[in-house]
């Protein structure tokens, strides 16, 4: 029996709203919106692995891994998911890159080229088909979507790809699953181990070279069910000539997701540092402004996804996004506050902050730019994308990085240094 829609929305969060795809139709006689203010960029220096790593991007994949929740899952999308600012961004540093047969037209899934999970947890995206006794895996796979398969249960995904990955994780006592391709079942591909007497961790399989056009992937638990062995199935990847190069910006987020509950869950961070980025991309916030967590609570959560993340061995440069300021609600802790704290993350070393409040709308849920009064409409990824694409673009040969951009007015003090305040509840 196939997983039920109600199933896959369990533990969502906050932010998993009723979005419907006729929002996407808002109105749009409304005025281009026009940005008054730049960008403020802390630790710019601190990107200078990250640029070196674009610029041999013909020869080595330059990755940037997406640790947020429903505003970079895109919750609100439907089917055309090359909408959402995630694949808006890869296409444009692809096209600012240069590097040639680097594709940036839709393909993959539904659209998209980027990290595709066994199930999506913005409600309106369109999820690979599960069929028989699966459960969620809520701390496993690349932003906690992967799917335990019982024994006869498959999931299945209809790519537009030449090749692709396939992520799974191994655990004690973990059941095979076989792989099929278009119905066939390559040799690699029969009894795939997910056994580990030692520690667990993701892993994945990969495929020969399937040719161009639309294949189906399907991954089966074939045991029989008298083992009761489940196998732990988390992503998919597609490719399409652009396996080991090229830029991709590598969607680990999550619907409702807190930065909270990534800094106490270990193995939901590890699973999205496997993916072995080149830079790692923080914007989180929103939920825990709405669960009511002051902006110290914020921060303290932020340092520790940090302190974990080098300690689980990534080395490479961290950016901390601030987005947009979302529809303010009575007893929330303050949105500048919560920028400040961000900002404050850059005392860490290897880390970096955007603050892109300047140059988005405000979060309206009578604009079109909005679907409600947080989730950025398919009008509103451009804007998105394009403020991303300005910061994470190599400079031209030669051009020096400073350690801080310019920004205007004054800098106010990171909350997470003054008493704490009470900042209610929702």
């Amino acid at each position: 029996m196939p997983m039920s829609r109600r199933a896959r929305r369990l533990g969502a969060g906050l932010t998993v709203l009723a979005l419907t795809v006729a929002t996407l139709g808002a109105c749009t006689d409304e005025a281009p919106y026009r940005a008054e203010a730049t960008a403020a960029v802390e630790g710019t220096a601190v990107l200078d692995p990250w640029f070196d790593a674009v610029r041999g991007d013909g020869d080595d994949a330059a990755d940037v891994v997406v640790l947020g929740d429903s505003v970079s899952e895109g919750a609100g999308m439907s089917t055309d998911l090359e909408r959402r600012w995630v694949d808006r961004l890869q296409a444009k540093l692809r096209q600012r890159s240069g590097t040639a047969d680097c594709p940036t037209d839709p393909g993959g899934w539904h659209g998209t080229t980027s990290l595709v999970p066994a199930t999506y947890r913005a409600g309106t995206l369109p999820d690979p088909v599960v069929r028989g006794r699966a459960t969620l895996t809520p701390t496993l796979g690349p932003g906690g979507r992967g799917v335990g398969l019982q024994p006869g249960a498959s999931v299945s995904w209809q790519v537009e790809a030449e090749s692709v990955d396939i992520g799974y994780r191994t655990r004690f006592s973990g059941g095979p699953f076989q792989v099929r391709i278009d119905g066939e079942i390559p040799l690699d591909g029969l009894a795939v181990p997910t056994d580990a007497d030692g520690g667990a961790e993701r892993r994945t399989w990969s495929s020969g070279d399937l040719g161009p056009g639309t294949h189906t992937v399907t991954v089966v638990n074939d045991q029989p069910r008298s083992t009761g062995r489940r196998a732990v199935i988390t992503d998919l990847m597609p490719y399409r000539g652009d396996r080991d190069r090229c830029v991709h910006v590598l969607d680990s987020s999550r619907a409702g997701v807190r930065a909270s509950t990534i800094a106490q869950t270990p193995a939901y961070l590890r699973d999205a540092l496997s993916l072995d980025p080149d830079l790692l991309l923080v914007p989180l916030g929103f939920n825990d402004q709405r669960a009511g967590h002051s902006a110290r609570q914020f921060g303290e959560s932020l340092d520790g996804i940090i302190r974990q993340s080098r300690a689980m061995g990534y080395e490479g440069p961290i950016l901390v996004v601030g987005w947009f300021p979302p529809e303010r609600v009575a007893g929330q802790a303050d949105w500048d506050d919560y920028l400040s704290v961000m900002r404050g993350r850059t005392r860490h070393e290897g880390v970096s902050f955007i603050d892109l409040s300047p140059v988005l709308p405000a979060a309206d849920p009578d604009s079109s730019y909005f679907l409600d009064g947080l989730h950025p409409s398919a009008r509103a990824q451009p804007l998105m994308a394009e403020a991303l694409a300005d910061v994470l673009t190599p400079p031209p040969d030669g051009t020096p990085t400073s350690s801080s951009s310019e920004t205007t007015g004054e800098t106010s003090p990171d909350p997470s240094q003054r008493p704490e305040e009470p900042s209610g509840t929702p």
